[in-house]
């Protein structure tokens, strides 16, 4: 096999869907993630587990980390307006998801399988 040539290799791009939300009023963006965002979600999912493994043997009872502190910062990070901007904060997320859970969760699960966790999920069972 040949050694690539720069010039013939097409940039990479993120992921990207369009997907209407009602409760704001119209259509979003949401794409997946960049490396480095990538990450940090992961090594905060892990620091999520390892504190809910810690607390079940202090005899604390045991919670799940679930997607509770994860679906709002994945949303944060994927989901953009038509200018690229982001449209919520995690706390402003949190919100939002209260009382829109079934579009919180709908984004959330687009942007997860953007972000490549759905494969890495499927690649595991």
């Amino acid at each position: 096999m040949a050694v690539i040539k720069r010039a013939n290799v097409a940039p990479p791009v993120l992921p990207k869907e369009t997907v209407e939300v009602e409760a704001l009023g119209g259509e979003v963006v949401v794409q997946g993630l960049l490396l480095s965002d990538r990450q940090d979600l992961e090594a905060y999912m892990v620091a999520l587990a390892r504190a809910g493994r810690e607390a079940a043997e202090g005899g604390a009872a045991a919670q799940a980390p679930g997607m509770a502190k994860v679906m709002p910062r994945l949303l944060h990070l994927s989901v953009l307006d038509a200018d690229g901007e982001r449209i919520y904060t995690e706390q402003e997320w949190q919100i939002f998801g209260g009382a829109h859970h079934g579009q919180a969760m709908a984004l959330f699960l687009v942007a997860w399988r953007l972000s490549g966790f759905k494969q890495a999920d499927n690649a595991k069972n």
